[in-house]
């Protein structure tokens, strides 16, 4: 069962401090995103902080320019979004904290976009990732939930649960239950990105594990 073992290691090499990140690279976003709220918390000017929402310099971010981040980092600063619930709204405050009464990620995931979303070498990965990494360190954190977000290598991935199917750039939560069971939105992202070239590797071996899936749960 395919996507049973595939959860397993992941969950393993979450809770093993003994493991080390383990070869899904799970606690790597773990680490990485509590590592951007410690900075957060402790002080550190708010614009070195933003610059490691956009950019951490390993993994898929290390081709994106210095200009690139410089510019987002510059636009999170002092530019404005339309949310839905507050209006245009800047997403620093002048005390140079994070705006942190978003209704849901999805409110965010727009604010970020509407921000960063048209700058040269800023891409739709990129704006999910800050987003992402922005949910965790405010004081009223805001994690995806309805949606799984596909950007890169997790749509790689979902298109090996899905081969016959046009997918979206997020698809709901619900549609990936019969093979991640409730695991959070956050993790089937990152299991999709990190297991994409398994979940590809054999058409008829995966068609085999979705019939089992489906037949017997996980």
């Amino acid at each position: 069962m395919m996507t049973k073992r595939i959860i397993d290691q992941y969950l393993f090499s979450l809770s093993s401090k003994e493991h080390g990140p383990g070869p899904c690279g799970a606690l790597t976003m773990i680490e990485e995103m509590n590592r951007i709220k410690r900075l957060y918390q402790s002080e550190k000017p708010i614009r070195d902080v933003l610059r490691e929402c956009v950019c951490v310099r390993h993994g898929h971010q290390y081709c994106i320019s210095e200009r690139a981040v410089d510019e987002a980092v510059e636009r999170l600063l002092v530019g404005e979004c339309l949310l839905g619930n507050l209006g245009r709204h800047s997403l620093i405050n002048k005390k140079g904290k994070i705006l942190s009464k978003f209704i849901d990620f999805e409110e965010l995931y727009e604010c970020i976009k509407q921000m960063i979303g048209g700058i040269h070498g800023i891409g739709p990965l990129t704006i999910y990732d800050t987003a992402k990494r922005i949910g965790h360190i405010v004081d009223t954190p805001v994690y995806p939930r309805q949606y799984v977000y596909l950007f890169a290598g997790a749509a790689g991935g979902a298109k090996g649960l899905f081969p016959d199917e046009t997918l979206s750039y997020r698809e709901p939560v619900s549609r990936f239950e019969p093979y991640f069971g409730k695991l959070p939105s956050l993790f089937i992202e990152d299991i999709l990105c990190v297991f994409a070239p398994e979940l590809n590797s054999s058409c008829e071996q995966l068609n085999v594990a979705k019939e089992i899936i489906l037949e017997e749960g996980i």
